[in-house]
């Protein structure tokens, strides 16, 4: 039975596409509908990726594994790049595009993203509370993924660090050079920051793709141009690298240690550089393969639309139902409100009652976000 989810996310992501012929090209491959589409896809992935992590990832307790869904155990980071190399990618395009761009920028973007991450923050603190798990932190700013009260909530200081850096390179200083630097420099304290207080890999393995999203856009026709110009080369060496690259950035640290003959407990630290360097090359390549592969295939449906309107929502509320379902709830020894042991139907309960708070909640940041935006002056077009 769980093979139905393999073939519902085909169904998903090529249904309705439309495969360019001979000479021809999706020149909109970059544009706001079709990365919508596809970033509702990267979303729903991200989804079978915590799923995966709460039924067969090899860290678990063996007597909860059950197997099904292994292939996206490492599937997450990815799709993540995906989000910050589009934002970085639509906000350059946008403040080039719209003159006043910049104005509430910050109000605008940041408190929709606020919203649903307090409102599904209060209920990982109910749960806490009911359980009788304790608000524990470290301090002063060392809190991993095990340790937030929110365990899926480090994407949103990551965007959020990236939009205040866009808003000062490019909103402040209104030069691309000045921009560029800002984000650059801001990104390399980001990385050193999250390394220097201990915070897991998935921290920081794709803060760069919004820089590169940002490049990508201001040097959009140039790349345009090389990728058709070379295209089956390209094409080619990327699909070579991308298994490769995927190996190393999952597997890397054990060869390292394997290879020295180390255990973790006395080169962890070096066998996860490994690792971590690793992923940072390969998220170059799966997006550079993404936009590839765009060029040739449109990718649309109303499913991929109806998710790429509400992915930060889906993103924040899943977890909810994968602590209440799972065999633990936020803490492993915790009951959860019931232990779904099926992974086809723990999956389907988790879609099922995510999805539709998802969109309630994207209804309301949207409206919040509507209300936030600078008035239209009179005789202004719409």
């Amino acid at each position: 039975m769980i093979l139905i989810w393999y073939v519902a996310l085909l169904t998903l992501l090529f249904f309705g596409a439309k495969i360019c012929k001979k000479s021809t090209w999706n020149t909109e491959n970059m544009s706001f509908v079709q990365t919508k589409n596809f970033l509702g896809f990267c979303a729903v992935i991200i989804v079978f990726h915590h799923i995966s992590q709460a039924t067969c990832a090899s860290w678990l307790n063996p007597r909860y594994i059950r197997h099904g869904l292994d292939i996206f155990v490492t599937a997450g980071y990815p799709m993540v790049a995906m989000f910050l190399f589009c934002s970085g990618f639509g906000l350059y395009k946008s403040a080039k595009s719209k003159p006043d761009f910049f104005k509430r920028f910050l109000p605008v973007r940041l408190i929709p993203i606020l919203i649903p991450t307090v409102l599904t923050l209060a209920v990982y603190i109910g749960f806490r509370i009911w359980r009788g798990v304790p608000l524990d932190y470290d301090f002063p700013f060392a809190v991993n993924g095990h340790t937030t009260w929110h365990p899926y909530v480090w994407y949103v200081p990551c965007v959020i660090w990236m939009y205040i850096l866009f808003f000062i390179g490019f909103g402040i200083f209104k030069k691309d050079k000045a921009g560029i630097a800002v984000v650059a420099t801001g990104t390399v304290f980001y990385i050193l920051f999250c390394i220097g207080f201990g915070y897991g890999t998935w921290w920081f393995n794709t803060a760069h793709m919004f820089l590169v999203g940002i490049l990508t856009a201001k040097y959009e026709e140039r790349i345009l141009a090389k990728s058709k110009k070379h295209y089956v080369r390209r094409l080619a060496i990327t699909l070579i690298l991308f298994p490769v690259f995927w190996y190393l950035g999952n597997y890397a640290g054990a060869m390292y240690l394997w290879a020295t003959h180390h255990s973790y407990n006395t080169h962890g630290y070096i066998s996860e550089l490994f690792c971590c360097i690793f992923q940072i090359i390969y998220t170059f390549v799966f997006v550079s393969m993404y936009y590839l592969l765009s060029l040739k295939i449109k990718l649309g449906n109303r499913a991929l639309s109806f998710f790429g309107k509400c992915t930060l929502e889906l993103y924040l509320v899943h977890g909810i139902f994968i602590h209440m379902f799972g065999f633990f709830m936020i803490r492993e020894g915790i009951k959860p409100v019931y232990y779904i042991e099926n992974v086809t139907l723990f999956t389907l309960v988790v879609f099922t009652l995510a999805i539709p708070i998802a969109w309630a909640l994207s209804l309301l940041d949207k409206k919040v976000g509507k209300m936030l935006r600078p008035k239209k002056r009179s005789g202004e077009e719409k």
